[in-house]
């Protein structure tokens, strides 16, 4: 009997353990999103031709899950706008921004941009008068505006004024996500599977960049003598594809509160890979920036987590 208590112990220890080992995993996956960016930049990919192939890859693997899985990808019209809407503006838009920025700024600057993600969906929320304003989470915008004010600034991140523009543009990254943030729930099918609907989303914003690259002849055929750059564009599919199932397993296992705790993580190993790839230099105005943002996204979540 204690001894089959004792396992019944550690099974339980384990179950509790997931949630957390699997949102430092996705925090590690999405965090290498802005370093694939700039590597892939750096080997003279247009932003498009990265997309593409990032996104046609990523939904071939997830589409491969579904078969196995046996669900269906809805095709209905409602699911289609759903494609259409989150894969052209939450990632065509953003990770084609996210591709041009990273040539100039850091992949450090980019991955704390994207942290404001969370308060400007808040902000469209309230426009759109889906949320109330909230006193915390107005601080919490205020904060974290305050905290970008910094990053900006030429001694926290920015090694010239003369970048300013190109930094100002990465805010474009973190506005995509949040207006794809407001319609997934607002515009989300009745009763579709999450991965179903990840892999329409992926093909959907494959076809946005695929038109991209066609129009101003950048698309780029791995096929045609691959290289290392091509092996980076593989890596980074099959990074998109597993950190969208860790995504809604997350969800699914601990709820969407818990998972919300990512941006932080993705943020720190945003930053770190920065710098074990790029040996990219940070500064003490950089995490002062860091921690601003941190607390004015932390307000935002926390007036969430008291409405629920």
């Amino acid at each position: 009997m204690a001894v089959k208590m004792s396992q019944e112990n550690e099974s339980q220890t384990g179950i509790r353990w997931l949630p957390l080992i699997m949102l430092i995993v996705l925090g590690a996956f999405w965090g290498a999103n802005p370093s694939y960016s700039k590597a892939l930049a750096a080997s003279q990919l247009s932003p498009a031709a990265v997309v593409f192939w990032q996104t046609f890859l990523a939904g071939v693997l997830l589409s491969l899950v579904c078969l196995v899985r046996g669900k269906p990808v809805p095709l209905t019209r409602r699911a289609i706008i759903y494609y259409l809407v989150i894969g052209l503006v939450g990632i065509d838009i953003s990770y084609m921004t996210m591709v041009f920025v990273t040539k100039y700024v850091t992949a450090g600057y980019a991955s704390v941009v994207i942290l404001l993600s969370p308060v400007l969906t808040y902000i469209f929320a309230t426009l759109f008068r889906l949320e109330k304003i909230n006193p915390v989470r107005a601080i919490g915008i205020a904060i974290g505006f305050m905290g970008a004010g910094l990053l900006v600034f030429p001694k926290g991140s920015l090694p010239s004024p003369d970048l300013l523009p190109i930094a100002l543009m990465a805010f474009i990254i973190p506005t995509g996500f949040a207006a794809a943030n407001i319609y997934s729930e607002w515009g989300r099918p009745k009763g579709a599977d999450n991965e179903a609907l990840a892999v329409g989303t992926m093909f959907a914003a494959a076809g946005g960049a695929l038109i991209v690259a066609s129009i101003d002849g950048t698309f780029h055929p791995i096929w045609d003598a691959p290289g290392q750059r091509d092996l980076i564009l593989l890596a980074h599919a099959c990074s998109t594809a597993i950190a969208f199932m860790l995504f809604y397993r997350i969800v699914m296992i601990a709820g969407a509160v818990y998972l919300s705790q990512v941006g932080y993580l993705g943020t720190l190993f945003g930053v770190a890979w920065g710098i074990v790839i790029f040996g990219e230099s940070t500064t003490i105005w950089f995490w002062v920036a860091i921690l601003v943002v941190g607390v004015g996204v932390g307000l935002v979540n926390l007036g969430k987590r008291k409405k629920s």
